[in-house]
């Protein structure tokens, strides 16, 4: 998500405040098991990752094979996701 913490419009966070790892051990997970589970998602102790919360990836097949906008669930604002630009929710893809 090119690093964005937080909606560019409402400045919801669209990060938990945890990292990955830190999320498996407050699931109950062993700090052996949640270091393993965590680097599957590329989070480590020199790159650390956190999820994402209050936001969603929308994929448009005909555009781009991965996500090509934002959902902001705080102020319901699609963004493009290559310029964090607003967009109308009625692109080709009828939404």
């Amino acid at each position: 998500m090119q690093n964005v913490e937080q909606c560019p419009k409402c400045e919801i966070s669209w990060q938990q405040e945890i990292t990955i790892t830190e999320t498996f051990i407050s699931q109950g997970k062993s700090p052996t098991e949640a270091a393993r589970l965590g680097k599957l998602y590329g989070c480590t102790p020199s790159t650390p990752k956190k999820f994402s919360r209050n936001v969603v990836g929308i994929e448009v097949s005909s555009q781009y094979d991965g996500v090509s906008y934002w959902k902001c669930e705080g102020c319901k604002t699609y963004f493009d996701r290559w310029t964090m630009k607003p967009v109308d929710p009625k692109w080709e893809v009828g939404i």
